[in-house]
């Protein structure tokens, strides 16, 4: 119970147990930091304006008119903004469009993987092991790194670690876009100190995603290395690998 609170209240403190956990703690962020970035936002007099058109609209907007100081029209934007990054999946798209996960799961998963059940394995085979990456992802790898299967090969506290730096890393990565377009709207909106900042922000994003980025190879060597380790589960997967 307590756990469940925390996602809620504080998502950047609590250890996702599986990828639900991961979309709901990412879209909990998105809501924290929009929120946060409509509240400096409405600095700029034009932007202001706008956020109040809609609080004084009717008996609705009389009730709200009190309130303006908690931004309600804010926590509208930042609860639309969450909606839409759980549904859509943001940093899904943001990850094909960038090809950070199809780089990693080949680098750093599915070519160790072939190396360790098949150490003769040659370019052609790996060229092949990349270009049906998505099944053998499900196959050779989330077979044994589930988080929801109670006898997966992989201890489950190892996969939780990998799970909390991969929603860091993603945390930082949709950070930087939501604070670079609040900086492009200030400078939009000739607010240029404003943008400045925000784009600062996210520069400083930027970096800590990056060196978060340098964390995950380790996660996913420990999930690699049991697999290879395991008689069964390397003979499976060598058998799967040589079906290409």
């Amino acid at each position: 119970m307590i756990n469940d609170v925390t996602k809620i209240v504080l998502p950047f403190f609590s250890t996702p147990t599986n990828y639900a956990d991961v979309l709901k703690q990412l879209a909990m962020t998105a809501l924290y930091e929009v929120y946060f970035l409509t509240f400096l936002l409405r600095g700029i007099p034009r932007i202001d304006t706008l956020f109040k058109v809609g609080p004084s609209w009717g008996p609705v907007g009389k009730a709200l008119a009190p309130y303006d100081v908690l931004n309600p029209s804010g926590r509208l934007v930042a609860i639309i903004v969450a909606a839409l990054t759980f549904s859509f999946r943001f940093h899904d798209r943001v990850s094909d469009l960038l090809g950070i996960r199809r780089t990693f799961d080949i680098k750093h998963i599915l070519i160790p993987l072939l190396r360790g059940v098949d150490p003769d394995a040659n370019e052609e085979k790996e060229r092949r092991v990349a270009q049906h990456r998505d099944e053998l992802m499900r196959s050779v790898y989330y077979k044994y790194t589930s988080s929801t299967d109670p006898s997966a090969l992989v201890d489950k506290h190892d996969i939780q670690q990998a799970l909390s730096v991969w929603l860091s890393f993603w945390v930082f990565l949709e950070g930087i876009f939501y604070f670079g377009a609040a900086a492009a709207i200030a400078w939009w909106m000739k607010s240029p100190n404003l943008s400045i900042v925000l784009g600062g922000i996210s520069t400083a994003l930027i970096a800590l995603a990056i060196l978060q980025r340098f964390r995950l190879p380790k996660y996913s060597k420990t999930q690699v290395d049991k697999i290879v380790n395991d008689p069964t589960a390397s003979y499976d997967v060598k058998k799967r690998f040589d079906a290409l």
